[in-house]
């Protein structure tokens, strides 16, 4: 059951995540046409309705983990063929919103059904195998998606995700997991380890939307073609396969201070690169180790919030997510100015220097070694 538990709590994650990234690239080919600020305001959108949720979800996942998430995933599947069918930028606006209150349940749940499935030794390596969804949607993003759009329609994309939704729901049947009988109390704010990876975290995944949602049009910008720039995207995720498995075993041996605070070193040197190095091959290359230091740190983030507090692991995840994904509200509206008045080489430099900034932060006021 164990290697099911995983496949199906990373296959949940996996979905809630590939529905996100979605529009940076489907954007590109829809029909509604949007402009470089409504793309910000629909990625702002979800992210508003993705945190609303992040502190309920948290409390109530520690009691009724498989229910939740079945329901997340139903919300999910609705959500994501209203965006499909929409015809006005309005009612893409509105499904946007609704795809971020549904998705935003299923990353606290399933750490909540992993931290309560795994002990202190095994959960790491266990969330490192879970944490496989963060690079596999963005390397299937990048290679389904550009083709799918171009071939059968962009409508097509959000279809998919809708049918996968109601199929991975449906596993859960098969899913047997008890919740915790610790209340989410938010005392957790008075937690120094806590209000870490909170203020980090946010600070690094400002950045981390950033590339996520801006790099495919920066590849079509500097010159790649749009098969060309869905490879660059994917290689942005594909060293991550591997290192996403290899992460669990590093955080165990370096422990989690460690990890976020060198791995986010790295990761910052590279995003400025980017701004630097803009030959095809360059870019290739940059992507490519990107993708393999950025799925060190995700799996990290993940392990500190579930061992700072296993009985409660869904509320610790749900309340630092609040504020990691609150940077996704804030992301493409600082992203589409800086583009806007700067160009996207200055945005590069911008999110190198906040990457670094987070890593700091991790090595300064974190406490948690293993």
């Amino acid at each position: 059951m164990r290697p099911f538990l995983i496949f199906v709590t990373s296959s949940s994650f996996f979905l809630g995540y590939f529905a996100r990234i979605a529009w940076s690239i489907v954007s590109v080919y829809s029909t509604l046409r949007p402009t470089e600020i409504q793309d910000s305001v629909i990625f702002s959108l979800f992210f508003l309705g993705y945190v609303i949720v992040q502190i309920p979800s948290g409390m109530i996942s520690d009691r009724r983990p498989r229910e939740v998430v079945i329901l997340a995933l139903i919300g999910l599947a609705i959500s994501s063929f209203l965006s499909g069918f929409s015809t006005s930028i309005l009612q893409e606006y509105m499904a946007s919103l609704l795809m971020g209150l549904s998705a935003g349940w299923i990353y606290p749940v399933t750490i909540k059904i992993l931290a309560s499935s795994f002990d202190r030794r095994e959960l790491p390596v266990a969330i490192g195998y879970y944490s496989l969804a963060w690079p596999l949607s963005i390397i299937l993003a990048g290679l389904t998606l550009p083709y799918l759009s171009i071939n059968i329609g962009w409508r097509y994309s959000y279809y998919m995700i809708s049918l996968l939704c109601v199929i991975v729901a449906l596993l859960y049947l098969k899913v047997r997991v008890e919740g915790g009988g610790n209340s989410g109390k938010l005392q957790l704010i008075k937690d120094r380890n806590v209000i870490a990876v909170s203020m980090a975290g946010f600070l690094f995944f400002l950045s981390y939307w950033i590339i996520t949602l801006y790099a495919y049009k920066y590849f079509l910008k500097v010159g790649l073609n749009g098969y060309e720039a869905g490879i660059a995207y994917s290689f942005l995720a594909v060293a991550g396969i591997p290192s996403t498995v290899i992460a669990g075993y590093l955080i165990r041996r370096m422990g989690v201070r460690t990890t976020l605070s060198t791995f986010e070193g790295f990761y910052g040197v590279l995003t400025i690169l980017l701004s630097f190095l803009v030959s095809s091959v360059s870019l290739f290359i940059i992507s490519f180790l990107m993708g393999f230091v950025r799925f060190v740190i995700t799996p990290a983030n993940s392990s500190a919030v579930s061992l700072i507090d296993k009985g409660r692991a869904g509320s610790v995840s749900g309340f630092a997510n609040f504020f990691w994904q609150s940077s996704g509200i804030v992301a493409p509206l600082l992203a589409s100015l800086v583009v806007i008045q700067q160009g996207y080489h200055v945005l590069w430099i911008v999110a190198g220097v906040v990457i670094l900034l987070s890593a700091v932060l991790y090595r300064v006021l974190l406490r948690i070694e293993r």
